[in-house]
């Protein structure tokens, strides 16, 4: 008799066989060429399986990128948890988990890079980390005044949204600890730590 830790493993694992093959084929083939039956192949499942889980392509992209974006979004705010003030000049770049979530789920963020991917991928991307920027933290400037105007939040959003492409572009040639390095030194440059708002 199949156990429910068993069967939750099984549901998990079929979930996962079947994203990752959707993003194999969106590599290959561009996301407006796939099908059900493309996922269902390269998986190695049949239809009832797949509709076990997500009803259609789409609920299944949308699961997928909510997934990835998410756990974007934690490892950006990773160095701020359980802190109301952090000052770059003290940051290490081992706490900052952002390059290693993305190096780690690499054939997803291949994506963003794409013609024919998900629709409104890099949208989404930017629009988390602008209300992030927005919403969750306030940049401090070396007056120690507030510098989170919306175009403040704009400004920070599209450069390290620029450094993510660039790095993905270059086949990630420098690792998670260097560019955090460099991101560390480039925020310092211009405000000299964030305020987590409550």
């Amino acid at each position: 008799m199949i156990t429910d830790i068993e069967k939750d493993k099984r549901v998990r694992r079929s979930r996962r066989l079947l994203k990752e093959a959707f993003i194999s084929l969106v590599t290959e083939k561009g996301y407006k060429s796939v099908t059900v039956k493309d996922i269902i192949n390269k998986a190695d499942y049949n239809r009832t399986t797949f509709y076990a889980h997500f009803s259609s392509k789409e609920e299944l992209t949308e699961v997928l990128v909510t997934e990835m974006i998410e756990g974007l979004e934690e490892a950006l705010l990773e160095p701020y948890q359980e802190k109301n003030l952090l000052q770059f000049g003290s940051l290490k770049p081992s706490s900052l988990k952002l390059f290693e979530y993305i190096e780690g789920n690499s054939r997803f963020f291949n994506l963003l890079l794409k013609d024919d991917t998900i629709p409104n991928l890099q949208d989404k991307v930017i629009d988390m980390i602008f209300n992030l920027f927005k919403d969750e933290i306030t940049f401090l400037s070396d007056l120690n005044t507030e510098a989170n105007t919306e175009n403040f939040a704009t400004y920070r959003t599209y450069g390290i949204f620029g450094i993510i492409l660039m790095w993905i572009k270059s086949g990630y040639i420098q690792s998670p600890e260097e560019l955090s390095r460099q991101l560390i030194v480039i925020l310092n440059s211009y405000t000299h730590g964030v305020r987590k708002n409550k």
